[in-house]
């Protein structure tokens, strides 16, 4: 006796932010279960929610999506749902994304109502429910946006005369995957029409996923992101040039994916292209802070400075970056950054205040008066506006005796 038992795990699409919508629908799917489950005197009003083919409802086939039969039930779902829902979500927005969870929903729903009507009307009754019809448009959504993404799959086989139980996982391309998985709901449906499960709403609900994302435009969106896939698959196997080829097509159409640029950069450094690597690496940064990612560009920019040295950014990012390092309580790094921003532009406006502030942490934070003494008489001897002087001068004194207490306690 052989049995193969697989379950979905994962895909190897990138997600850059939190899936609000995913995550809220989650949360709905679960409660309103346990509500109907742990409370109750509510059975009638369980059953008003789904959907029943015999008076189908545009409100009907929307609630009925938020209604599960069990826990296996709700369960299989729910991981579907989070498998599916965050790469979707990540790319056409939170919005965007309930609107075709929704819609999806309700064309599912609807579907499997108008098919049950016409072919078995005796159960025209019996109700509709699950937000499998609307997983499986997302599915569709998927499919559409990212179909050159692999899924991941967990399988146990049981070998029940050799008393063998084993667990493996192997990956799929996800047009294979999903084409596998739609294929399965047909044959379902063909040999058996009347079941508890609602294969029409799977089919419906996917080839209504698929509408939205041509709708939507997301398949051009699509072709362009497949590129970092082949970028991520060539670095893995040290493939450099193929890689940073499939990268510079993509940044020619995206030019400020600061992912993208940093990554590129790294390469570069890899393949002794040097000052195509610092480029992309002021690029990303530079890319990071235009978006408020002060602290990806700090750590982009420690990155930076220990793969090539001694090289820095233009002025304006330096200082947002030195500011970034102190608010992140980084002041040894916040120090050094101030400084390198005095030093490389000394004519800078900010600069005095910029090595003000590096011998301020030195002091303060740092514990190194005797640092702080040497930028303090640099800048005293650079010549300073009257007021900036007698600043200087009052802090090169408390300087000083916090050295001399140094000395003593030694």
């Amino acid at each position: 006796m052989y049995y193969f038992f697989y379950l979905p795990v994962g895909t190897e699409a990138r997600i850059r932010g939190i899936a609000w919508g995913t995550i809220s629908l989650a949360f709905a799917n679960v409660l309103i279960f346990l509500f109907f489950r742990l409370v109750p005197g509510w059975e009638a009003e369980f059953y008003n929610l789904t959907l029943r083919a015999g008076e189908p409802s545009l409100w009907n086939a929307v609630s009925a999506a938020f209604l599960h039969a069990g826990w296996l039930h709700l369960l299989s779902n729910m991981l579907y749902l989070g498998i599916f829902g965050p790469p979707v979500e990540d790319r056409i927005g939170h919005a965007r994304f309930m609107v075709a969870y929704v819609g999806c929903a309700a064309l599912a729903n609807l579907a499997q109502a108008a098919w049950v009507l016409r072919m078995t009307p005796d159960l025209s009754s019996m109700p509709i429910l699950g937000s499998s019809g609307a997983i499986a448009g997302l599915m569709g959504l998927f499919l559409v946006r990212l179909y050159y993404v692999r899924l991941n799959f967990a399988a146990i086989t049981f070998l029940f005369l050799q008393g063998i139980a084993k667990g493996t996982k192997f990956a799929l391309p996800s047009i294979v995957a999903i084409g596998l998985w739609f294929a399965l709901q047909a044959i379902y449906q063909v040999v058996t029409p009347v079941s508890g499960t609602a294969y029409i709403s799977h089919i419906a609900g996917l080839l209504a996923g698929v509408v939205f994302a041509l709708v939507m435009g997301m398949a051009a969106e699509g072709r362009l992101e497949r590129r970092l896939i082949l970028g991520d698959r060539y670095a893995a196997r040290a493939d450099w040039f193929a890689a940073l080829g499939e990268y510079d097509a993509y940044l020619a159409k995206r030019p400020g994916d600061p992912e993208v640029l940093v990554q590129a950069a790294r390469i570069h450094r890899v393949t002794h292209q040097e000052q195509e690597s610092v480029r992309r690496f002021r690029e990303g940064i530079s890319a990071y802070l235009r978006r408020g990612g002060v602290a990806e560009a700090c750590d982009t920019f420690d990155e930076m400075k220990r793969l090539l040295g001694d090289v820095t950014v233009e002025s304006e990012d330096l200082l947002r970056i030195a500011r970034g390092f102190e608010e992140a309580k980084r002041p040894s790094d916040a120090s050094r950054a101030y400084e390198a921003y005095g030093r490389r532009f000394p004519g800078a406006p900010g600069a005095v205040t910029a090595l003000l502030k590096c011998a301020d942490i030195e002091r303060k934070r740092l514990n190194n008066p005797a640092r702080a003494q040497y930028i303090y008489r640099e800048l005293l001897a650079g010549g300073l506006s009257s007021d900036i002087e007698s600043l200087v001068c009052e802090r090169m004194r408390t300087t000083e005796e916090a050295i001399q207490r140094q000395r003593g306690a030694a």
